[in-house]
């Protein structure tokens, strides 16, 4: 792992105000309820876990920026959020995933 990309707190809350896409509850619900292990779901549970998914793919997608930006890239590709987990120590249960998406070219 390179050094550890840090997406500021301030940087995360004004992309997460920004958002105006919601992960549906009774999608997430269906989701949750699909494991068997799971039995009933309160019903404000899939409404923070839509909310928790909100701010973790604002906080990815901040992390792709800065390494866009670092190519002096204006669009992020799937190199860009890969090379955002390979990054970012809070990603590292991604990394498995990222595999099959191409590298950053340096």
């Amino acid at each position: 792992m390179s050094e550890d990309t840090k997406v500021p707190q301030e940087t995360i809350l004004d992309s997460f105000e920004k958002i105006k896409t919601h992960f549906p509850a009774a999608r997430i619900k269906k989701i949750m309820q699909s494991d068997e292990d799971i039995g009933k779901v309160a019903q404000a549970t899939p409404v923070v876990v839509g909310r928790a998914l909100e701010i973790f793919m604002a906080n990815l997608v901040e992390a792709a920026v800065i390494e866009a930006k670092k190519n002096g890239v204006r669009r992020i590709g799937a190199s860009h959020v890969r090379a955002a987990v390979e990054n970012t120590d809070q990603f590292d249960f991604l990394v498995d995933a990222m595999d099959k998406y191409p590298p950053l070219k340096n």
